[in-house]
């Protein structure tokens, strides 16, 4: 039996027993600490000085520039959570979940854990009741703007935003799998941000030519993503605004775009692309299917991000499978089907009516 904070005894790892009801609360209560403590590692680059051995606390404050003893105190936190290891002789290295903190890893989850965790976000939800009582994005009260608005207009962060994104773009193999290309020769991705995704189509898929369509001072970044994957002379791009136009294709990609607006919004996005697109021309919107019921520990990642959408976004929400369904046929498009992929999104495939 081990005693917490306010007198409370845990029998956690005891086998077969279930958490009690304040093992449960204490869980998700600490949730922000334990997301502090991965920022402060990820901002320091704990895992890149570890990358190269196992430290003691004194190597790695000298080599970020921090108190030792505090420093000890947040990675031996972070090894309780099973990101880092400890040896009997005070050592800390990785573990297979750290090695993804390194900023020299496909895949990487440093730049999302800056985004997620930093100071922006970090105030925003901190004014999570606020947004609740008045259903007004914490963004746009906080930010005093849209997210999207703020990005262009502050660089640094939204260099971070597009790093994130690349690196969660780094599985986009499980997507570009469930996604069939058919007779199309010409791929818009429209809202395709630095072209991660679409660069990854374009290389399974040799035959197709592509468009990436978003704001101007977003594609603006695309050219060596599209250059370093090999794909810059099968690719176009193209700076505006989906909410006025779209190019013209074959086969039209919006991933996680939908998830960003209210429902008004989202379906002004359908109705763009219905009107600018061939009538032979498929739509391939890549979301999160949420479940029609919310159950414990059922779809957790769709539910928080759900929540993110609350907080950041102007009227943001992920949907069930019939909620798209329905701003599908208010767009004026057929839903087709769902193709389920080996992430955490799934494929709605749609033609205009």
């Amino acid at each position: 039996m081990t005693m917490h904070a306010g007198g409370e005894t845990s029998s956690r790892g005891l086998a077969g027993r279930p958490p009690c009801s304040s093992e449960v609360l204490r869980d998700i209560l600490h949730g922000f600490r334990a997301s502090q403590a991965l920022f402060v590692v990820a901002q320091l680059r704990v895992a890149d000085h570890l990358a190269q051995g196992p430290r003691d606390r004194h190597a790695l404050a000298g080599l970020t520039g921090t108190d030792p003893a505090a420093l000890g105190r947040v990675i031996r936190a972070l090894c309780a959570l099973g990101l880092f290891f400890e040896s009997l002789d005070g050592q800390f290295s990785l573990s297979e979940p750290g090695h993804l903190l390194r900023s020299d890893v496909a895949g990487s989850y440093r730049p999302a854990v800056l985004l997620l965790a930093g100071a922006t976000r970090w105030n925003c939800w901190s004014s999570l009741l606020e947004t609740v009582r008045t259903g007004v994005s914490a963004a746009e009260r906080e930010l005093g703007m849209q997210i999207f608005d703020f990005y262009a207009a502050h660089p640094a962060e939204s260099k971070i935003h597009d790093d994130a994104m690349r690196g969660l773009s780094a599985n986009a193999a499980t997507i570009v799998d469930a996604i069939a290309v058919g007779a199309a020769r010409v791929i818009v991705d429209i809202g395709g941000g630095t072209g991660e995704f679409l660069a990854a189509v374009l290389a399974a898929h040799r035959e197709l030519n592509g468009i990436l369509f978003d704001l101007p001072d977003v594609v603006k970044r695309a050219h060596d993503v599209l250059r370093q994957n090999g794909v810059a002379q099968r690719c176009r791009i193209e700076g505006g605004s989906f909410f006025e136009r779209v190019p013209r294709g074959d086969l039209y990609l919006l991933k996680q775009v939908l998830h960003d607006w209210d429902d008004v919004r989202a379906i002004a996005i359908l109705d763009c692309c219905r009107r600018h697109m061939p009538a032979t021309a498929r739509l391939l919107v890549i979301e999160r299917r949420m479940p029609d019921r919310a159950e414990p520990g059922v779809s957790r990642e769709a539910f928080m991000t759900d929540l993110e959408m609350l907080v950041m976004t102007p009227g943001g929400r992920e949907r069930t499978e019939a909620e798209l369904q329905s701003m599908f046929a208010a767009a004026g498009f057929r839903h087709e089907r769902t193709t389920p992929t080996a992430s955490t999104v799934s494929v709605f495939e749609a033609r205009p009516m």
